[in-house]
C-alpha cells in the first residue's frame, strides 16, 4: 500500500454480487489500514453483501482529465466506541 499511496495510485473497490464500485486514494488507506496491507488485498467487506467473497480490487493511476467526473470516497474523522457490559455489584 504504502508503493501506491507514494505513486498517487487510485484504488478501485468492485464487488461482483452486488455490481458497486467504491473509488479510494492509497494514500487515504494507508492511514486507515496501515503500511503493510497488500494493495490486491481487500481493504473492506461489501457494505452492502457483507463479504469480501466476491470482491476485486484494480489500482492505477488515473489522467488529469479523468479526475473531474471521479468520485472518490475519504476518511472524515475516526470515531471511537465505549463497549458497555453489565457485572454484578
Amino acid at each position: 500500500m504504502r508503493d501506491a499511496a507514494q505513486s498517487g495510485q487510485l484504488i478501485t473497490v468492485h464487488c461482483g454480487l452486488c455490481r458497486r464500485s467504491v473509488n479510494y486514494w492509497a494514500c487515504d488507506l494507508l492511514k486507515v489500514l496501515g503500511p503493510q496491507h497488500e494493495v490486491h488485498v481487500p481493504p473492506f467487506p461489501c457494505s452492502r453483501c457483507r463479504t469480501k467473497e466476491y470482491i476485486r480490487v484494480v489500482w492505477n493511476k488515473p489522467p488529469a482529465s479523468r479526475l473531474n467526473e471521479l468520485t472518490v470516497r475519504r476518511p472524515v474523522k475516526q470515531i471511537a466506541k465505549w463497549i458497555w457490559a453489565d457485572e454484578k455489584a
